[in-house]
């Protein structure tokens, strides 16, 4: 569906978090009218406050480098990107954790036209991401931006550039290792 216009419509902000102004946090969206097969996802854009529930027709943008066509925000590529790794630290689903929520949300809306003083929280979220965004797989990672109002309003599927995780190495180094032990034991028995 990459670079097709398709209908989104965005559902209202299920953790009801906010920043004291704004709705921050993952809120629930779907495709072309089908609830059925509806998704989390994140405001990208600071530019302009949306009512929900609505529905804008958006255009679908890859945030892989070989299939990125340039966007109507304005940002790069690599800030795009930098957006959506922000954006794994909202996780898979709504996390109730509003100030964590806020932390992100506002260092992802620094981006597009959003003033806010970064906090320890929002300099922590920023660290993390400088240090893994230009590894992660962003094969499904996406930027559905609006043609209806051009400029106006942005989202992310949440969840969606995946970095390679550190934890996952070691497990599977330590696995090898174990299995290794393993082998050396037996040859060990059998002698």
């Amino acid at each position: 569906m990459v670079g097709q216009t398709v209908s989104l419509t965005v559902e209202p902000y299920s953790s009801g978090e906010n920043n004291g102004i704004y709705y921050v946090g993952l809120t629930e969206g779907y495709i072309n009218n089908n609830p059925a097969q509806s998704f989390w996802m994140f405001c990208d854009d600071f530019f302009d406050g949306i009512k929900t529930p609505t529905t804008y027709d958006v255009s679908i943008v890859s945030l892989v480098n070989a299939d990125f066509t340039g966007d109507n925000l304005g940002l790069s590529l690599a800030q795009l990107q930098q957006q959506a790794t922000l954006g794994l630290d909202f996780g898979a689903a709504p996390s109730g954790n509003s100030q964590a929520d806020t932390d992100t949300q506002q260092a992802i809306w620094n981006y597009t036209g959003g003033n806010f003083t970064p906090d320890a929280g929002m300099l922590a979220d920023t660290a993390a991401m400088q240090a893994t965004y230009r590894a992660a797989n962003y094969a499904g990672a996406f930027l559905l931006e609006t043609t209806s109002e051009p400029g106006q309003q942005a989202f992310m599927p949440a969840y969606s550039a995946t970095a390679p995780e550190p934890v996952s190495l070691v497990l599977l180094g330590s696995g090898l290792v174990a299995l290794g032990l393993i082998g050396r034991r037996r040859r060990r028995a059998s002698r």
